[in-house]
């Protein structure tokens, strides 16, 4: 069985004909399960159970049963059908146990165990995975990051060494200007991708995978609005947000494993990676730690925080409250108390000398594309 869970997955197993396993290959994606050469069953047509004779498992579909004795199959389920089978997963963790006579007893104490995570202390379980991820080491980050960033669709990327150069000028003055986060900025090294898009968006991966949109730069009237952003979003690989959200939005099985050191469910959810860092899904309670953290960096750097906040201005001027603009503005408060605090925070810093970026920001303009003045 393969170690990571990319796009797919595939691993050993069997199929049950004619009352006879017949060995094949299963694979493994974000919307089913295949035979080798056969059609994908989607993941809500799946039941799973185990084999009384030999503990395999299981997957029961519409016209055809399927298994596997892979010890890895079942995490493999889990990073695969995310939450979609959930209650299956858990019946099968809860009945497995070696002694018949026990099985019972590991079903009810399961179920018990489950009960008092999810139903009877519902903030419990969340606290716990928290908990748990602050002691997984930062080579999850990485490995999390790369597997959704491989799993990206290709896309248009910038190859003009002076706007790439930009951008890492940018990264590389405030990588060394954060304290007290999560991660050691130490640790992390620093990717940078710049993509041509009309999106006025950038996202960063856990592990320091950053990508930065034209359309962003586009709409900057100077280095430091983009720098400001990209800022956040360092703020937001330093605090490992993006691991919380998905630890969080783990299975219960997943969960669990996760809980007790298997990692397994959180490499098989690089789509969901993805989409939070597309979308901005961040809570509000994150988006202001993200701000705070990127604007106290931009101040010790040097820069002017203060474009940032306008720089939110001159989106809502032009584009309103779209939440496709800048996705990550729509779950935080409105933008002018997103400014007010930005400049009450500059305000509060005194002695930093300013620094500016040494950029020719005409000219970074005029490389991707920007349109002239309306």
């Amino acid at each position: 069985m393969q170690d990571e869970f990319k796009t797919h997955m595939v691993l050993d197993g069997f199929h049950v004909a004619g009352g006879q396993r017949r060995p094949t290959k299963l694979t493994l994606d974000l919307e089913g399960i295949s035979v080798e050469g056969g059609a994908r069953e989607p993941w809500r047509h799946v039941k799973l159970r185990r084999d009384e004779a030999d503990g395999a498992v299981l997957v029961v579909t519409r016209d055809r049963v399927l298994g596997s004795d892979d010890p890895g199959f079942l995490r493999s389920v889990e990073g695969a059908a995310g939450n979609t089978l959930d209650r299956e997963l858990s019946k099968l963790v809860g009945g497995q146990v070696g002694l018949k006579g026990s099985s019972v007893i590991g079903c009810v104490g399961f179920a018990l165990f489950t009960y008092l995570l999810v139903t009877a202390v519902p903030g419990c379980f969340r606290s716990t995975v928290d908990a748990t991820v602050d002691q997984l080491p930062y080579s999850v980050d990485e490995e999390l990051g790369r597997v959704t960033e491989e799993s990206m669709e290709a896309e248009d990327v910038i190859d003009d060494p002076e706007v790439q150069a930009a951008i890492e000028q940018m990264v590389d003055r405030l990588s060394d200007q954060f304290e007290d986060t999560d991660v050691d900025p130490a640790e992390v090294t620093w990717s940078v991708r710049v993509v041509d898009s009309e999106q006025v968006n950038a996202f960063a991966l856990p592990g320091g995978y950053i990508t930065v949109y034209t359309g962003l730069i586009r709409e900057a009237t100077s280095p430091d609005m983009v720098a400001g952003v990209i800022g956040h979003e360092m703020a937001h690989v330093l605090q490992r947000h993006g691991l919380r959200r998905v630890a969080n939005q783990l299975g219960l099985f997943a969960g669990v494993q996760l809980i007790f050191g298997g990692t397994g469910g959180l490499i098989g959810m690089a789509g969901d990676v993805l989409a939070l860092a597309k979308g901005r899904e961040w809570d509000r309670a994150q988006e202001t730690e993200a701000d705070v953290l990127g604007t106290t960096a931009m101040i010790r750097a040097g820069l002017d925080a203060r474009e940032l906040g306008e720089f939110f201005l001159i989106l809502k001027e032009k584009n309103g409250e779209t939440p496709g603009v800048l996705g990550w503005m729509s779950t935080h408060p409105m933008h002018s108390t997103r400014v007010e605090d930005i400049e009450a925070q500059v305000d509060a810093t005194e002695g930093v000398e300013a620094d500016p970026l040494d950029l020719d920001w005409a000219d970074i303009l005029d490389r991707v594309g920007a349109p002239e003045d309306e």
